[in-house]
């Protein structure tokens, strides 16, 4: 066995190796879960102790002053020093024989490729900045691997491709297998339907969810201007459909298309949001509220740091955040809310918001209260506190459906079709894009 050659360096008292173009290996995923052992659980238990034998010694430091308080801190920090001891030396065993090349590639199954996506929509940001090779680069997607947007690959892994791309966006914690939730039930997936049922061909988006919708909007843009120019064959039409988070995306990236005098936006014909947090997801509301109310007891403080460690998408949810300046030089985790800035529509497309209710109606107590589980009613059909988030877009919902559901749903199948065959018989395609040389 080869062993891997790599740069260290250290953040904190971690040891890291900088492993360029080398696969996540299920050694770095045990040495990651060491790493956050140390760091929550252990740091948590440690710090919970702290909190409660202060207010117990409260009471015996009249009797016995400040002695019996000072060797039970003496035993406890050699304690839980030896135990954060242990789990960071196994951690930087284990990380080493990660870059000997020992142990099998963590995206060799599906089940390992969905732990990454989960990972890196909790800490993806924090991936990234340390360049531990299970953090996400967006790429379009082909078979479970990562497909260069250059012209040859591109010709490769669709040599049946229309001028008609669909982009499809998964939602956080999320992979572009996770549109195939579902279809031994169903049979099919929206993108067999396109690719059956349309003059479209799909088109399969993976991102790293933990990083802010902005930066990956940023990144979008880019990444489909690339695919515009590269295609097997003129591009005359797009058509982008998010789920969750991936709504959120698309339209961070028209919204940096457009800033930056991008071309490939004017193409886009409709945007096809299921599920998407226009006005922010309630559970991360709900974590931030939780996360201030525990600060109030030095009991319950060390639990906010739990929940505080969540990545900057997820964040970004809580109030449907897509551009840099809602967000930067902002204190987000000291405040309930911050107004969004408004982000033109594209003028020629279409917007399609896609909600589902638990309920069997959008009247029922359920669906009032908990819209899909995850995602509000009025949140999901791009209802803010100062009017709809994109005028003119048309909704429809998904009676006693949880979110999940709409990455692969009989119902939303249909409409999908619907909407993509009749913008084909109604619109004038543009004059294609310029490709590269």
């Amino acid at each position: 066995m080869t062993p891997r050659v790599g740069v260290h360096f250290r953040f904190g008292y971690r040891q890291y190796v900088l492993m360029p173009d080398e696969p996540a290996r299920t050694t770095d995923v045990a040495a990651l879960a060491l790493d956050y052992s140390d760091r929550l659980i252990v740091g948590t238990v440690r710090d919970l102790h702290s909190a409660v034998t202060k207010r117990m010694f409260k009471a015996t430091r009249v009797v016995g002053g400040h002695v019996p308080e000072s060797l039970h801190d003496a035993v406890v920090t050699s304690v839980y020093g030896a135990i954060s001891g242990v789990l960071r030396v196994s951690s930087g065993s284990v990380r080493a024989l990660a870059t000997r090349g020992v142990g099998r590639p963590i995206e060799d199954t599906r089940r390992g490729r969905l732990v990454v996506a989960a990972v890196n929509g909790l800490i993806g940001d924090e991936l990234r900045m340390l360049d531990d090779p299970q953090a996400i680069t967006m790429a379009i997607r082909h078979e479970g691997q990562d497909v260069p947007a250059t012209s040859w690959p591109l010709a490769e892994a669709f040599r049946e491709g229309t001028s008609h791309p669909v982009v499809f966006l998964h939602g956080l914690c999320e992979n572009d297998e996770s549109w195939a939730n579902g279809a031994k039930v169903h049979g099919t997936t929206y993108a067999e339907r396109i690719l059956a049922e349309t003059d479209g061909t799909p088109v399969m988006i993976r991102y790293n969810t933990g990083l802010h919708i902005s930066e990956n909007g940023k990144h979008l843009d880019a990444l489909l201007q690339q695919v515009v120019e590269s295609w097997p064959v003129p591009v005359t039409r797009i058509t982008l459909i998010g789920h969750s988070m991936g709504g959120l995306v698309a339209r961070a990236a028209t919204n940096h298309a457009t800033a930056a005098g991008q071309t490939w936006q004017h193409l886009v014909r409709d945007v096809v949001c299921l599920g998407t947090p226009h006005a922010g997801a309630n559970l991360e509301k709900v974590a931030h509220l939780g996360s201030r109310l525990l600060r109030f007891w030095p009991e319950s403080a060390p639990f906010s740091s739990i929940l505080e460690s969540r990545s900057a998408g997820i964040v970004d949810l809580r109030h449907g955040y897509i551009t840099k300046d809602e967000w930067e030089g902002q204190d987000l985790s000291g405040q309930w809310g911050l107004d969004r800035i408004a982000a033109a529509p594209l003028p020629h497309a279409e917007y399609h918001f896609v909600a589902a209710t638990l309920g069997a109606s959008q009247r029922h107590p359920l669906s009032a209260v908990l819209g899909d589980l995850l995602v509000h009613f009025s949140s999901a059909t791009g209802v803010g506190r100062a009017g709809p988030i994109v005028d003119g877009a048309t909704f429809e919902y998904l009676p006693s459906a949880h979110h999940f559901a709409l990455l692969n749903h009989p119902r939303v199948g249909d409409w999908l079709v619907e909407w993509l065959n009749s913008r084909t018989r109604n619109v004038r395609a543009l004059p294609a894009a310029p490709r590269r040389a």
